[in-house]
Protein backbone atom coordinates (compact mmCIF):
# COMPACT_ATOMS: atom_id res chain seq x y z
CA UNK A 1 0.00 0.00 0.00
CA UNK A 2 1.11 3.46 -0.95
CA UNK A 3 3.34 5.33 1.91
CA UNK A 4 1.49 8.29 2.93
CA UNK A 5 2.59 12.11 2.54
CA UNK A 6 2.81 13.89 5.99
CA UNK A 7 0.71 17.12 6.13
CA UNK A 8 3.63 18.71 7.66
CA UNK A 9 6.13 17.96 4.79
CA UNK A 10 3.56 18.79 2.53
CA UNK A 11 3.37 22.54 3.91
CA UNK A 12 7.17 22.97 4.18
CA UNK A 13 7.98 22.81 0.76
CA UNK A 14 6.55 26.08 -0.92
CA UNK A 15 7.98 27.41 2.04
CA UNK A 16 11.21 26.44 0.84
CA UNK A 17 10.67 27.55 -2.91
CA UNK A 18 9.84 30.82 -1.21
CA UNK A 19 12.82 31.20 0.65
CA UNK A 20 15.28 29.87 -2.26
CA UNK A 21 13.62 32.68 -4.73
CA UNK A 22 14.11 35.26 -2.11
CA UNK A 23 17.82 34.40 -1.42
CA UNK A 24 18.55 34.52 -5.49
CA UNK A 25 16.34 37.39 -5.98
CA UNK A 26 18.67 39.23 -2.91
CA UNK A 27 22.13 37.54 -4.51
CA UNK A 28 21.05 39.03 -8.14
CA UNK A 29 20.71 42.80 -6.02
CA UNK A 30 23.97 42.42 -4.16
CA UNK A 31 25.80 41.33 -7.26
CA UNK A 32 24.47 44.43 -9.24
CA UNK A 33 24.83 46.69 -6.36
CA UNK A 34 28.64 45.47 -6.26
CA UNK A 35 28.92 45.96 -9.97
CA UNK A 36 27.78 49.44 -9.66
CA UNK A 37 29.92 50.43 -6.72
CA UNK A 38 33.07 49.22 -8.13
CA UNK A 39 31.97 51.12 -10.98
CA UNK A 40 32.20 53.98 -9.11
CA UNK A 41 34.99 53.27 -7.03
CA UNK A 42 37.38 53.00 -9.59
CA UNK A 43 39.34 55.64 -10.76
CA UNK A 44 38.64 58.04 -13.81
CA UNK A 45 42.23 58.00 -15.11
CA UNK A 46 42.71 61.60 -16.08
CA UNK A 47 42.62 63.00 -19.51
CA UNK A 48 46.27 63.55 -21.33
CA UNK A 49 47.16 66.99 -20.86
CA UNK A 50 46.71 68.99 -24.51
CA UNK A 51 50.41 69.38 -25.80
CA UNK A 52 51.32 72.90 -27.71
CA UNK A 53 54.16 72.05 -29.92
CA UNK A 54 56.70 74.42 -29.88
CA UNK A 55 56.08 77.77 -33.09
CA UNK A 56 58.79 76.87 -35.49
CA UNK A 57 60.79 79.76 -36.06
CA UNK A 58 60.77 81.16 -39.52
CA UNK A 59 63.94 80.16 -42.11
CA UNK A 60 64.98 84.09 -42.30
CA UNK A 61 65.57 86.66 -39.33
CA UNK A 62 62.97 89.22 -38.22
CA UNK A 63 63.53 92.84 -37.94
CA UNK A 64 65.96 94.35 -36.67
CA UNK A 65 67.94 92.72 -39.34
CA UNK A 66 71.00 94.27 -40.97
CA UNK A 67 73.41 93.22 -43.55
CA UNK A 68 77.10 94.92 -44.13
CA UNK A 69 79.17 94.19 -47.06
CA UNK A 70 82.96 94.88 -48.67
CA UNK A 71 83.18 95.51 -52.74
CA UNK A 72 85.91 96.44 -54.80
CA UNK A 73 84.96 97.52 -58.23
CA UNK A 74 87.17 98.42 -61.42
CA UNK A 75 85.20 101.16 -63.68
CA UNK A 76 83.14 100.05 -65.88
CA UNK A 77 81.37 97.32 -63.43
CA UNK A 78 78.24 97.26 -61.92
CA UNK A 79 78.69 94.48 -59.21
CA UNK A 80 75.84 93.94 -56.47
CA UNK A 81 76.86 92.76 -52.90
CA UNK A 82 75.28 93.08 -49.38
CA UNK A 83 72.93 90.40 -50.23
CA UNK A 84 70.62 88.90 -47.74
CA UNK A 85 67.16 88.34 -46.30
CA UNK A 86 64.80 88.95 -43.57
CA UNK A 87 61.20 87.68 -42.31
CA UNK A 88 58.22 90.22 -42.79
CA UNK A 89 54.76 90.12 -40.76
CA UNK A 90 51.39 90.44 -42.89
CA UNK A 91 50.86 94.04 -42.31
CA UNK A 92 53.71 95.27 -40.55
CA UNK A 93 55.36 98.62 -41.93
CA UNK A 94 59.47 97.93 -42.31
CA UNK A 95 61.87 100.79 -42.68
CA UNK A 96 65.03 99.67 -44.52
CA UNK A 97 67.65 101.96 -44.99
CA UNK A 98 71.08 102.15 -46.61
CA UNK A 99 74.33 103.11 -46.19
CA UNK A 100 77.40 103.21 -48.12
CA UNK A 101 80.49 105.21 -48.24
CA UNK A 102 83.28 104.93 -51.11
CA UNK A 103 86.19 107.10 -52.28
CA UNK A 104 88.00 108.27 -55.89
CA UNK A 105 91.51 107.13 -55.27
CA UNK A 106 94.39 109.43 -55.15
CA UNK A 107 95.92 109.32 -58.48
CA UNK A 108 93.28 108.09 -60.26
CA UNK A 109 92.38 109.50 -64.01
CA UNK A 110 90.00 112.39 -63.78
CA UNK A 111 88.76 115.61 -61.19
CA UNK A 112 85.85 113.24 -60.87
CA UNK A 113 84.39 109.63 -61.11
CA UNK A 114 80.64 108.79 -61.12
CA UNK A 115 78.92 105.88 -58.91
CA UNK A 116 75.64 105.16 -58.71
CA UNK A 117 74.12 102.90 -55.53
CA UNK A 118 70.74 101.49 -55.47
CA UNK A 119 69.15 99.28 -52.54
CA UNK A 120 66.77 97.01 -53.76
CA UNK A 121 64.08 94.80 -51.49
CA UNK A 122 61.60 92.37 -52.88
CA UNK A 123 59.09 90.26 -51.36
CA UNK A 124 59.60 86.65 -52.00
CA UNK A 125 55.61 86.06 -52.64
CA UNK A 126 55.63 89.16 -54.30
CA UNK A 127 54.26 92.41 -54.86
CA UNK A 128 55.74 95.96 -53.88
CA UNK A 129 59.74 96.21 -52.96
CA UNK A 130 61.44 99.46 -52.46
CA UNK A 131 64.71 100.72 -54.88
CA UNK A 132 66.14 103.76 -52.94
CA UNK A 133 69.96 105.13 -53.51
CA UNK A 134 71.52 107.90 -55.25
CA UNK A 135 74.47 108.77 -57.86
CA UNK A 136 76.63 111.07 -56.95
CA UNK A 137 80.26 112.57 -58.86
CA UNK A 138 82.91 111.37 -56.31
CA UNK A 139 86.29 113.68 -55.93
CA UNK A 140 89.57 112.75 -55.53
CA UNK A 141 90.39 111.90 -52.16
CA UNK A 142 87.20 112.80 -50.49
CA UNK A 143 85.01 109.92 -48.80
CA UNK A 144 81.56 110.04 -50.48
CA UNK A 145 78.62 108.95 -48.64
CA UNK A 146 75.17 107.87 -49.83
CA UNK A 147 71.99 107.54 -47.67
CA UNK A 148 68.67 106.26 -48.36
CA UNK A 149 65.25 105.03 -47.13
CA UNK A 150 62.07 103.14 -48.09
CA UNK A 151 59.19 101.68 -46.51
CA UNK A 152 58.38 97.80 -47.23
CA UNK A 153 54.63 96.02 -46.06
CA UNK A 154 54.00 92.56 -47.12
CA UNK A 155 50.39 91.42 -47.73
CA UNK A 156 51.43 87.70 -45.87
CA UNK A 157 54.17 86.52 -43.95
CA UNK A 158 57.21 85.93 -45.86
CA UNK A 159 60.84 86.52 -46.56
CA UNK A 160 62.26 90.18 -48.24
CA UNK A 161 65.70 89.94 -50.27
CA UNK A 162 67.45 93.46 -49.98
CA UNK A 163 70.26 93.89 -51.87
CA UNK A 164 72.91 97.15 -52.78
CA UNK A 165 73.93 97.75 -56.07
CA UNK A 166 77.28 99.67 -57.59
CA UNK A 167 76.88 100.94 -60.55
CA UNK A 168 80.72 102.81 -62.31
CA UNK A 169 78.73 101.63 -65.81
CA UNK A 170 81.25 104.16 -68.26
CA UNK A 171 83.94 102.95 -70.51
CA UNK A 172 84.46 106.52 -71.83
CA UNK A 173 85.57 108.60 -68.88
CA UNK A 174 88.78 109.46 -67.56
CA UNK A 175 88.24 107.08 -64.61
CA UNK A 176 87.94 103.99 -66.59
CA UNK A 177 89.64 101.18 -64.90
CA UNK A 178 89.86 102.52 -61.95
CA UNK A 179 89.69 100.26 -59.20
CA UNK A 180 88.53 101.05 -55.48
CA UNK A 181 86.16 99.65 -52.36
CA UNK A 182 83.04 100.55 -51.06
CA UNK A 183 81.11 99.51 -47.96
CA UNK A 184 77.47 99.40 -47.77
CA UNK A 185 75.17 98.22 -44.63
CA UNK A 186 71.35 98.22 -45.23
CA UNK A 187 68.92 97.57 -41.99
CA UNK A 188 65.79 96.46 -41.63
CA UNK A 189 63.27 97.98 -38.63
CA UNK A 190 59.76 97.92 -37.40
CA UNK A 191 58.47 100.75 -38.84
CA UNK A 192 55.38 101.04 -36.78
CA UNK A 193 51.65 101.03 -37.92
CA UNK A 194 51.55 104.69 -38.92
CA UNK A 195 54.42 104.75 -40.39
CA UNK A 196 54.04 107.46 -43.73
CA UNK A 197 56.32 107.99 -46.91
CA UNK A 198 55.88 111.11 -48.88
CA UNK A 199 54.41 111.68 -52.29
CA UNK A 200 56.98 112.89 -54.62
CA UNK A 201 54.55 113.96 -57.64
CA UNK A 202 55.87 117.41 -57.07
CA UNK A 203 59.12 116.33 -58.42
CA UNK A 204 61.32 116.67 -60.33
CA UNK A 205 61.39 120.58 -59.75
CA UNK A 206 63.83 123.57 -60.49
CA UNK A 207 64.84 126.09 -57.15
CA UNK A 208 66.01 128.91 -57.97
CA UNK A 209 68.73 131.16 -55.84
CA UNK A 210 66.32 132.94 -53.21
CA UNK A 211 64.41 131.97 -50.06
CA UNK A 212 63.94 128.60 -49.00
CA UNK A 213 61.35 126.79 -51.01
CA UNK A 214 59.48 123.55 -49.57
CA UNK A 215 59.75 120.15 -51.77
CA UNK A 216 58.52 117.64 -49.41
CA UNK A 217 55.87 116.84 -47.26
CA UNK A 218 54.07 114.51 -45.09
CA UNK A 219 51.13 114.23 -41.92
CA UNK A 220 51.50 110.78 -39.89
CA UNK A 221 48.99 110.39 -36.99
CA UNK A 222 50.81 110.71 -33.55
CA UNK A 223 50.31 109.89 -29.85
CA UNK A 224 51.21 111.26 -26.71
CA UNK A 225 54.96 110.87 -25.76
CA UNK A 226 55.68 109.27 -28.99
CA UNK A 227 59.09 109.28 -30.70
CA UNK A 228 59.85 109.28 -34.25
CA UNK A 229 62.15 109.88 -36.66
CA UNK A 230 61.61 111.68 -40.36
CA UNK A 231 64.58 110.64 -42.43
CA UNK A 232 64.76 112.57 -45.86
CA UNK A 233 67.12 112.18 -48.70
CA UNK A 234 66.95 114.53 -51.74
CA UNK A 235 68.63 113.93 -55.11
CA UNK A 236 70.19 117.02 -56.20
CA UNK A 237 71.42 118.62 -59.41
CA UNK A 238 72.99 121.99 -60.11
CA UNK A 239 72.65 123.88 -63.42
CA UNK A 240 75.98 124.04 -64.37
CA UNK A 241 76.03 122.36 -68.39
CA UNK A 242 73.13 121.77 -71.17
CA UNK A 243 71.51 118.51 -70.40
CA UNK A 244 72.68 117.97 -67.18
CA UNK A 245 69.63 118.24 -65.10
CA UNK A 246 67.36 115.64 -67.17
CA UNK A 247 64.45 113.48 -65.99
CA UNK A 248 61.11 112.57 -67.34
CA UNK A 249 62.44 113.01 -70.85
CA UNK A 250 63.17 116.66 -70.38
CA UNK A 251 66.14 118.99 -69.44
CA UNK A 252 64.87 121.01 -65.95
CA UNK A 253 67.72 123.92 -66.19
CA UNK A 254 67.08 126.52 -68.99
CA UNK A 255 70.55 127.44 -70.75
CA UNK A 256 70.20 131.23 -70.49
CA UNK A 257 70.32 130.23 -66.46
CA UNK A 258 73.16 128.37 -66.08
CA UNK A 259 76.07 129.07 -64.53
CA UNK A 260 79.73 127.16 -63.77
CA UNK A 261 80.11 128.32 -60.04
CA UNK A 262 77.00 125.69 -59.35
CA UNK A 263 75.13 125.81 -56.46
CA UNK A 264 75.33 126.29 -52.49
CA UNK A 265 72.42 124.47 -50.81
CA UNK A 266 70.74 123.66 -47.46
CA UNK A 267 67.90 121.37 -46.76
CA UNK A 268 65.40 122.04 -43.86
CA UNK A 269 63.67 119.68 -42.43
CA UNK A 270 60.45 120.95 -39.88
CA UNK A 271 57.99 119.18 -37.73
CA UNK A 272 54.64 120.67 -36.50
CA UNK A 273 51.53 119.63 -34.44
CA UNK A 274 48.07 120.12 -35.97
CA UNK A 275 45.12 120.58 -34.01
CA UNK A 276 42.08 119.28 -35.18
CA UNK A 277 40.92 121.58 -37.57
CA UNK A 278 44.65 121.21 -39.33
CA UNK A 279 45.85 123.99 -38.29
CA UNK A 280 49.65 124.68 -36.65
CA UNK A 281 49.51 124.63 -32.97
CA UNK A 282 52.65 123.62 -31.79
CA UNK A 283 56.58 123.45 -33.51
CA UNK A 284 58.44 120.38 -32.11
CA UNK A 285 61.94 120.31 -34.24
CA UNK A 286 64.38 121.61 -36.89
CA UNK A 287 67.45 120.59 -38.37
CA UNK A 288 69.54 122.19 -40.93
CA UNK A 289 72.07 120.76 -42.88
CA UNK A 290 75.47 122.69 -43.11
CA UNK A 291 76.17 124.45 -46.44
CA UNK A 292 76.93 122.12 -49.37
CA UNK A 293 78.48 123.29 -52.20
CA UNK A 294 77.80 121.63 -55.60
CA UNK A 295 80.17 122.61 -58.20
CA UNK A 296 80.02 120.97 -62.18
CA UNK A 297 82.81 118.60 -61.46
CA UNK A 298 80.51 117.25 -58.42
CA UNK A 299 77.03 117.85 -60.06
CA UNK A 300 75.67 114.90 -58.38
CA UNK A 301 74.31 115.38 -54.81
CA UNK A 302 72.67 112.98 -52.32
CA UNK A 303 71.76 115.05 -49.46
CA UNK A 304 70.00 113.03 -46.05
CA UNK A 305 69.03 115.22 -43.03
CA UNK A 306 67.25 112.90 -40.10
CA UNK A 307 65.03 114.71 -37.64
CA UNK A 308 64.38 113.47 -34.44
CA UNK A 309 61.02 114.02 -33.24
CA UNK A 310 59.49 113.69 -29.36
CA UNK A 311 55.83 114.71 -28.97
CA UNK A 312 54.34 116.21 -25.67
CA UNK A 313 52.82 113.85 -23.25
CA UNK A 314 50.04 116.45 -23.93
CA UNK A 315 50.33 117.54 -27.00
CA UNK A 316 47.55 119.79 -28.64
CA UNK A 317 46.90 118.09 -31.94
CA UNK A 318 47.33 114.05 -32.89
CA UNK A 319 48.73 114.86 -36.52
CA UNK A 320 52.57 116.22 -37.45
CA UNK A 321 53.49 117.24 -40.69
CA UNK A 322 56.98 116.94 -41.33
CA UNK A 323 57.93 119.66 -44.16
CA UNK A 324 61.27 119.61 -45.98
CA UNK A 325 62.56 122.53 -47.71
CA UNK A 326 65.11 123.68 -49.58
CA UNK A 327 67.41 126.90 -49.48
CA UNK A 328 69.50 127.69 -52.56
CA UNK A 329 71.98 130.73 -52.49
CA UNK A 330 72.72 130.03 -56.14
CA UNK A 331 74.60 131.31 -58.48
CA UNK A 332 73.29 128.67 -60.44
CA UNK A 333 69.41 126.95 -60.23
CA UNK A 334 69.24 123.70 -58.36
CA UNK A 335 66.92 121.09 -59.87
CA UNK A 336 65.51 118.26 -57.30
CA UNK A 337 64.96 115.20 -58.62
CA UNK A 338 61.89 112.62 -58.12
CA UNK A 339 64.20 109.86 -58.06
CA UNK A 340 66.07 108.98 -55.17
CA UNK A 341 64.39 111.81 -53.29
CA UNK A 342 62.63 110.67 -50.38
CA UNK A 343 60.79 111.20 -46.79
CA UNK A 344 59.71 108.83 -44.69
CA UNK A 345 57.87 109.49 -40.96
CA UNK A 346 58.65 106.40 -38.87
CA UNK A 347 58.20 105.09 -34.81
Amino acid sequence: MPEETSPRSSSRRPLLLAGLGLLLVLAVIVAAVTLRGGGEDTPTAPSPAPTTAAPTPPPFPEAPASVSGHARLTVPEEPRFAEGTFWARAGQEYLVTVDVTSEKPEGSGGNAMYLGVTLSCSPQAGGPGITAGGTQNMLTGEETTYRNQGLVTVAEDGPVDCSIKLSAPYDDVASNGTTFDVDGTWRATVAGADAREASTDGLPRTVDPGPAQAVLSTEAPVEAGADLRALTSLHLTTCTIVNGSREDGRAWCDEADLDEAGSTVQLTATAQLLDASGEVCQKLDTATTKPDHIDEYRHHRLIPVELEIAVPQKPCGTTVRVNVAVTNDGPAPLVVHRSNSSLVVAA
